[in-house]
């Protein structure tokens, strides 16, 4: 009787690679994850987010798919064949996926009100411990609008912060626009450093969301 290629104890090659991934064994179920991976991020993003999530964004959501699962996230791995495996694998990418399109949402609604209301039904978030020591960066704004920015963020929405400040959503997107204008008129550089922030911000509000 023949031995199916697939049929063996796939928890142990999971914890060789995790032990040591540059082995012969290790190194090809290390493929096999990238690989998909890949696939899985590139078919979720393309097909849920076209209009949001870039092929550069693709890529790094595919390193921290890797980086989610080789730092933590297979040691909880408990299924018995590959087919569970890229199951559980699955299940990362679409979770970093997510994750990816609400930060590109806030940011976008923060600055050039596309974006609408944001899907809040999932609930549970896996924080990467680089994302726990990132640095703000800087950014010349005052801190009057650095406020506005962040409570906006946190709100979700233009029209969320609308309500929950008593105002018109007309005001809210004329004090946006006021402040995109004094962001133009910053040099390139600070531009830049004003993004980085923000993208910071909506990383750091990710965390505390749930």
């Amino acid at each position: 009787m023949m031995v199916d290629s697939q049929q063996f104890d796939v928890r142990l090659q999971v914890r060789a690679l995790i032990a040591d991934r540059h082995t012969a064994e290790a190194r090809e179920l290390y493929l096999t994850l990238a690989r998909y991976s890949h696939s899985r991020v590139r078919r979720h993003s393309r097909s849920r987010y076209p209009d949001l999530l870039s092929a550069a964004d693709e890529e790094e959501m595919v390193g921290e798919v890797l980086y989610q699962l080789m730092s933590g996230a297979l040691a909880q791995f408990r299924g018995d064949s590959v087919g569970e495996l890229l199951a559980f694998a699955r299940c990362v990418c679409d979770r970093v996926v997510w994750r990816t399109a609400r930060k590109k949402r806030r940011e976008r609604d923060a600055l050039d009100g596309e974006a609408g209301e944001h899907v809040r039904a999932w609930s549970g978030y896996i924080a990467s411990p680089e994302q726990a020591v990132r640095i703000v960066p800087d950014t010349p704004l005052s801190e009057k609008d650095q406020g506005y920015l962040l409570d906006l963020l946190g709100a979700g929405s233009r029209s969320e912060y609308a309500r929950q400040a008593g105002v018109s959503r007309a005001a809210v997107t004329q004090r946006v626009q006021r402040i995109r204008a004094r962001i133009h008129a910053l040099s390139e550089r600070d531009q830049e450093a004003t993004e980085a922030w923000l993208r910071a911000s909506a990383d750091r509000l990710a965390l505390t969301a749930g």
